[in-house]
């Protein structure tokens, strides 16, 4: 998965081709002999891994059937060239992809044009799933909110990951220096404080590739939501992405500001050459260091690959506190890979059942624990792992990551958020300088 830390709406994606709209007729269920039922997904060790596996028993459990893997990096927009051209060829039938989110969608009023999945939805390019009974065994609520539009339902959201302040630590580290894990914003400052009093270098971060971001956004996200259920994160991002169009909020508000303080705090305490430091190599960097750096910031889709680097390593998680009310310091959840059903797919009754087996309880616990994602089936969690635990007993509360305000395409990246690469101590640019900037973008790019 490793999606990357960004205040960005929309990621850019490669541009959609048009034309996509025949819908071939469908297989049967049982194939024939030169059936071939294609999926495609990134490339990830554990994803892959998982979907060979379970490929495996597809064709087992359906002679005469062939399932084939498409995969690319994600890496120089080679997985976006993939997944268009197999669109446009008509020749994929289950497709992994980023959920688009409800905040995908923006209003008419802006003109907005949707990117990546939500244009596929948009256009009526994909299958609605609502009604599959595999559906059954997820929560609707969330699936809706990933990948929901006008009452219909485009994929199945499998996996979603703490991303937004997430905080891997070494346990005897911090068991060595009498800490636990903190509740509050103030109790980890404290803590990154007296850590560094005894010579230690508090956090590791890549700062290369702007992880450095999930601290500004981790609190900026518990701030606005703050006193508010976690079913409210849609309507949210939206009410504040309708704010910022119409100009009644902007990047200079007052809880941008305190995100940006508190950000300045955390940041006193990270690697000082940390802007040096790639996403690629950090966990692995970081694992190897048992007596140094007792936090790393990154998301929680690296655990295999931390504990890989070093399986003797007694590893927690949890995420980053953000305000100084424990109640109010809640994990943000960032949707990941969904597979969909294209409505051009070739062989969508086989599609479906390949869908119901991955969704079989026994195989979707297989899933989450070589892809290290947070469970989004609510009778199935991520077990087995000591850094799930935290995780597991932290979902209650957990809420969906909110989405920046709408940016116009072509708008400078500024628009969308603080640019933390140019921000200090990664860059040379103070505070009140990046967040002038931001707003200064955004109107205009607005406007414009």
């Amino acid at each position: 998965m490793r999606p990357r830390i960004t205040v960005t709406l929309l990621a850019a994606t490669a541009c959609l081709s048009i034309g996509l709209t025949g819908c071939s007729s469908s297989s049967s269920g049982g194939g024939s002999a030169k059936t071939t039922l294609t999926v495609a997904e990134w490339t990830n060790p554990g994803a892959i891994q998982f979907t060979e596996e379970l490929n495996a028993k597809f064709e087992k459990a359906h002679p005469g059937v062939k399932v084939k893997i498409q995969q690319a990096p994600t890496a120089n927009g080679a997985w976006g060239q993939l997944w268009n051209s197999l669109l446009q060829s008509k020749s994929v039938d289950v497709l992994g992809l980023a959920a688009p989110t409800q905040a995908g969608f923006a209003p008419s009023y802006t003109s907005l044009k949707p990117a990546g999945a939500a244009a596929l939805i948009q256009a009526g390019q994909l299958v609605d799933l609502k009604n599959q009974p595999f559906m059954k065994n997820y929560s609707a609520t969330d699936q809706a909110a990933a990948v929901g539009h006008n009452g219909g339902v485009y994929g199945v959201m499998a996996a979603q990951y703490a991303a937004a302040g997430a905080i891997w630590y070494k346990k005897d580290l911090l068991a060595k220096y009498g800490m636990t894990v903190p509740t509050t914003f103030q109790e980890f400052v404290d803590d990154c404080a007296k850590l560094k009093k005894k010579g230690i270098t508090p956090i590791f971060v890549s700062g290369k590739d702007g992880m450095q971001g999930g601290v500004w956004q981790g609190v900026e996200n518990q701030m606005l939501m703050q006193g508010k259920p976690a079913s409210d994160s849609v309507k949210v991002s939206n009410d504040r992405a309708d704010a910022f169009w119409k100009g009644t909020q902007s990047w200079t508000d007052p809880v941008y500001k305190e995100s940006s303080a508190r950000y300045e705090q955390v940041m006193k305490y990270i690697e000082p050459n940390a802007s040096g430091v790639a996403q690629l190599t950090a966990p692995g960097v970081w694992a190897a260091r048992a007596s140094d750096y007792p936090f790393l910031l990154d998301g929680s889709w690296d655990g295999a690959v931390i504990q890989k680097a070093n399986p003797n390593l007694k590893l927690g998680f949890f995420t980053m506190p953000g305000t100084d009310t424990a109640s109010a310091n809640r994990v943000s959840l960032r949707p990941d890979l969904t597979w969909m059903v294209p409505t051009s797919a070739k062989h969508k009754d086989l599609a479906m059942e390949w869908l119901s087996m991955f969704s079989q309880p026994e195989n979707y616990q297989e899933w989450l624990k070589l892809t290290g994602s947070v469970s989004t089936q609510p009778a199935v969690k991520n077990t087995g792992l000591d850094w799930t635990d935290w995780l597991n007993s932290h979902m209650d509360g957990a809420f969906q990551q909110l989405a920046n305000p709408w940016v116009p395409a072509g708008a400078p990246l500024d628009a969308a958020g603080p640019d933390f690469y140019k921000l200090k101590p990664i860059g040379s640019d103070s505070v009140d300088t990046i967040l002038n900037r931001s707003a200064n973008a955004y109107r205009k790019s607005v406007k414009g």
